[in-house]
């Protein structure tokens, strides 16, 4: 379902604050270049939605370090990455299928080579948390809240650009 257009008169004003973008991307659940993809899908994603460079550089943080669990921690043979802009916030989601596992951020030693990305996560969003799928898997959101000054006319020049697509790379 492709999103109404904002202002349109028989929505009222109410609809436009209702409406989302959502594009997904399947990616391999086993290849370490796929917290690289997400992170550069995402970007390019959110820049064709016109999110400010801070937002863009924060989730796409977020994601890799998502992407990352996803593939370092499960045995899933694939993960989606799902983007959604609304007019206040930009978030991205990280599902795996692999068997669910109850995430938390924890502080690591300083000289500890890895372990610090929930905490990443959880310093970065404004929002986030992590659910059980139907198929066991794990999936982890987070979501930043947009600017004052660019959450109201954000979808305006966005809706149809990108929305409710889902993409799938094999070749990754």
């Amino acid at each position: 379902m492709s999103p109404s257009a904002p202002g349109d008169p028989a929505d009222g004003p109410s609809a436009v604050r209702s409406q989302a973008l959502t594009t997904r991307l399947r990616l391999p659940g086993d290849s370490e270049r796929t917290p690289g993809r997400a992170r550069a899908y995402l970007g390019v994603t959110l820049a064709d939605w016109g999110v400010c460079e801070t937002v863009r550089a924060d989730l796409q943080l977020i994601v890799s370090e998502l992407a990352t669990n996803a593939v370092t921690c499960t045995r899933s043979s694939e993960i989606t990455v799902e983007i959604t802009l609304t007019d206040d916030e930009a978030a991205v989601s990280v599902a795996d299928h692999g068997p669910h596992r109850h995430l938390r951020a924890r502080h690591v030693p300083p000289d500890a080579e890895s372990g610090r990305g929930l905490l990443i996560v959880q310093a970065l969003a404004s929002r986030w948390g992590q659910s059980r799928d139907d198929a066991g898997g794990t999936t982890v959101h987070a979501a930043i809240t947009l600017p004052a000054q660019q959450s109201t006319s954000l979808l305006e020049g966005a809706v149809g650009a990108s929305d409710n697509r889902t993409h799938f790379r094999p070749d990754w």
